[in-house]
């Protein structure tokens, strides 16, 4: 028995007693399909800000846990300092513009 006989069946059942019929198959399709696309819109925000905190979440976490291999003065392990006598201070002994000592 397919979806329009099963209803057909329940109409007549449902006549005999005197309530209202069910819904034809298929009345409410457009319906479902819409709230199921608006669903997947709203998951996709959703998603979408959950990546953002994991990505934010991830970069605290590395900020303020270093890996295991870090060096003491918080750089990365394989980096080179910056070569050249004084790179934060002018000959002055006055710190560069924009940055702090």
């Amino acid at each position: 028995m397919d979806a329009f006989q099963q209803h057909m069946l329940d109409a007549y059942h449902a006549a005999r007693r005197g309530e209202s019929a069910p819904p034809a198959p298929g009345a409410g399709d457009l319906r479902a399909m819409r709230e199921v696309r608006q669903w997947r819109e709203f998951m996709a925000v959703v998603d979408e800000r959950a990546a953002a905190r994991r990505a934010r979440r991830a970069a605290l976490t590395r900020f303020l846990r270093p890996r295991a291999g870090a060096v003491a003065d918080g750089r990365a392990p394989g980096r080179r300092a910056r070569s050249g006598v004084g790179h934060r201070l002018l000959p002055s002994g006055l710190p560069r513009a924009g940055r702090r000592a």
